[in-house]
């Protein structure tokens, strides 16, 4: 196979690579790493109930099954992130007698799970445990994780370099039983795609390098990620959580926002924006030095900047480390801007 012959560029074409994978399937990508990839899934159109890609960093095990019990874990700590939206509706969150009998009615009317481990993983929750059900398969446990973490199916992304060394045959074994139960997919990231040879020949047909016209935006540090996410602040970010609760106490500006929404330009483009006031015309972005601080990444923000601009949007920036260390001064700064377009709103 020649991995020349099959390049993609371009959102659209990475997307549908990503999140259109067919379930069972296990895939090679090349030429992004975890934190392009992310940028351009997020910037992608995706449908709303559609697949999410989650990022997982892990190790290369000695064993397949150490593998996929390293999966396990990691979509039990995510699950417990995402309470308590599961299965794509609200469950009750309040771990008292009538809390956790709501939550299992709940449970037993989900569409597609096991009612029994919906139920025991529900009250593990409600308690702040990740839903790790004791006694269960690890075939049957893995199928309802996914299924919580993504109810419109899941394609798992995983930094295949470290699969080079030794174990490179249980990582490649581990990954297809996990594409395979999953009821979803698994796509392997490479920064060049690896010898057509055992163990990777078994996962490079259909294969792809990425080709994009600029350089990816630095790495950012290792961490799990659940994307695309929209119409709520993001389960694993803490500072959209805690900027998020700090709105909802406010007076005047509880009920103005809403996180992780897609808005479509006067040029036709549709970038997420982290808050958006929609009758105020008011966009919020919050920024990390991690994924914005490069040359690339600075001029990204600014053609959106300008494209939400021209489109009748005022634009604010906040960085993490000012609604980590004064979120009362972040809190001002939106509360004066909020002002300003009300009073522009007046004046037409």
């Amino acid at each position: 196979m020649s991995h020349a012959l099959s390049p993609i560029a371009g959102d659209a074409e990475i997307t549908a690579f990503v999140l259109g994978a067919p379930k069972g399937s296990l895939r090679a990508l090349a030429g992004l790493d975890a934190a392009a990839l992310r940028a351009r899934l997020e910037a992608g159109q995706a449908e709303p109930s559609g697949p999410r890609a989650l990022f997982l960093s892990l190790a290369c095990p000695p064993s397949s099954e150490a593998l996929v019990e390293s999966v396990l874990a990691e979509l039990a700590t995510v699950a417990l992130q995402l309470w308590p939206h599961w299965w794509g509706v609200d469950m009750p969150d309040r771990d008292d007698g009538l809390g956790r009998a709501a939550a299992v009615i709940a449970a037993r009317t989900a569409p597609g799970v096991s009612a029994p481990w919906a139920e025991a993983a529900a009250r593990r929750a409600l308690s702040g445990r990740p839903p790790r059900v004791k006694g269960t398969h690890p075939a049957v446990e893995i199928a309802e994780l996914a299924r919580i973490v993504s109810p419109g199916g899941l394609a798992l992304v995983v930094d295949a370099e470290a699969a080079r060394g030794p174990y490179g045959a249980a990582w490649v074994r581990g990954l297809e039983w996990v594409a395979e139960h999953i009821e979803g997919a698994v796509v392997a990231l490479f920064a060049e795609l690896p010898p057509n040879t055992p163990p990777f020949d078994r996962i490079l047909y259909d294969a792809r390098v990425a080709r994009i016209p600029s350089p990816p935006p630095e790495p950012i540090e290792p961490t799990s990620w659940l994307v695309p996410w929209r119409g709520l602040p993001h389960p694993m970010s803490e500072i959209e959580q805690r900027l998020a609760a700090a709105l909802g106490a406010d007076a005047e500006l509880g009920g103005l926002f809403a996180f992780n929404q897609t808005i479509r330009t006067a040029r036709g483009a549709q970038p997420k924006v982290d808050l958006l006031w929609l009758e105020g015309r008011l966009a919020i972005e919050i920024d990390g030095y991690g994924s914005h601080g490069n040359r690339i990444a600075f001029m990204q923000d600014r053609h959106r900047d300008y494209e939400l601009i021209l489109s009748g949007f005022v634009v604010l920036r906040l960085t993490n480390d000012e609604i980590a260390e004064d979120l009362e001064k972040a809190l001002e700064k939106i509360r004066d801007v909020v002002n300003v377009c009300r009073g522009r709103s007046k004046e037409t």
